[in-house]
């Protein structure tokens, strides 16, 4: 048995042991059942469809920790007509994925896929359409959409869009020190997200969910990526994915300075483990309503050290951008 299904056993029968609301008899019965549908419960399938190089491998890297080969040159996906599923080992547990070829890459091949894909798309627990988030052509998609899920609409609420790449959204400008796009980036991000769900919507006016953009290689918005997959899994089997989840550490890729600068209330609050830095004055607050103290402590000094006005102003600037991100991600998981 995988270390963390002995866990979650742990924990559940922990739980069910102290329980006074249950006979002796009804808590080995309990915990039999638990037991065989942690074991014997067929791992989560995930569909993906997109084109190759919109980095459907690295999402799902992203996503579970998972040790899956990430194609540059060549296609990583096996583009035989019948389609192969692979068995991912995530660091909690294995998956099904099933990836799907492009359906757009070529239109004489068009209605073959489509018989590929109705014979595949019912196995799914969850349908994940992966699409760069500033590729602005939908109509193949739409197409796509009302030739398989029009005849099948029980399947229509598994789906999930996502916006890959947002670090690559225009102006271009995403802030690298933050791992955060730029306000302009976020606004066009919150546009590109609603014209792309009215998209989908329009031609599959049953489908309830929402776009999310997201960057897989920077780790950026999994969670809420993550969170529209547990919608569109049956209900039943959304415990079995849920187990699955390992989200790739966004704070990773994170400059640290700034990271230790907005995880603390006050820049007065940052932790001593700093590298080792000769101590400089603080600069002038100028307007600012934080600011060290006039003789602040050497951990301030050296998380300061080297940086200009100009700095100290970008710095004070991306920790409340940092900050908003934070609790967003943090208010989204409490839901």
């Amino acid at each position: 048995m995988p270390d963390f299904i002995r866990q979650h056993l742990r924990r559940f029968t922990a739980s069910v042991e102290q329980s006074d609301a249950l006979s002796p008899a009804q808590r080995a019965s309990l915990l039999r059942g638990y037991e065989e549908a942690l074991v014997n419960e067929a791992p989560p399938r995930l569909v993906l469809i997109g084109q190759a190089g919109v980095g459907k491998s690295k999402t799902i890297n992203a996503l579970f920790n998972a040790g899956q080969e990430v194609g540059h040159s060549r296609a990583t996906t096996d583009r035989a007509w019948t389609i192969p599923v692979q068995e991912v080992s995530g660091s909690h547990g294995t998956l099904e994925v099933v990836d799907m070829p492009g359906i757009g890459d070529d239109i004489a091949n068009y209605r073959r896929y489509l018989d590929l894909y109705r014979e595949i798309l019912p196995t799914a627990d969850a349908v994940v359409w992966i699409h760069a988030a500033e590729d602005r052509t939908v109509q193949l998609v739409q197409q796509a959409l009302r030739d398989l899920f029009g005849p099948s609409p029980e399947l229509v609420g598994r789906l999930v869009f996502g916006l890959n790449k947002a670090d690559e959204m225009g102006p271009h400008d995403w802030n690298t020190r933050a791992n955060l796009p730029s306000e302009r980036q976020r606004a066009a991000l919150r546009d590109r997200e609603g014209a792309f769900t009215r998209s989908i919507t329009h031609a599959l006016p049953a489908w309830r969910g929402r776009a999310v953009s997201y960057a897989a290689l920077h780790h950026y918005n999994l969670t809420a990526l993550f969170k529209e997959m547990m919608y569109a899994v049956p209900e039943q089997r959304r415990w079995v994915l849920e187990q699955r989840m390992d989200l790739a550490d966004f704070t990773a890729l994170v400059d640290r300075k700034l990271l230790r600068a907005a995880q603390a209330r006050t820049l007065a609050e940052v932790p001593a483990a700093m590298p080792e830095a000769p101590a400089v004055p603080a600069p002038p607050a100028q307007g600012l309503q934080e600011r060290p103290s006039p003789e602040p402590p050497r951990s301030v000094n050296e998380a300061l050290a080297g940086l200009s006005d100009a700095q100290w102003q970008e710095l004070h600037a991306d920790r409340a951008r940092l900050q908003e991100f934070v609790r967003r991600v943090e208010q989204e998981m409490g839901r």
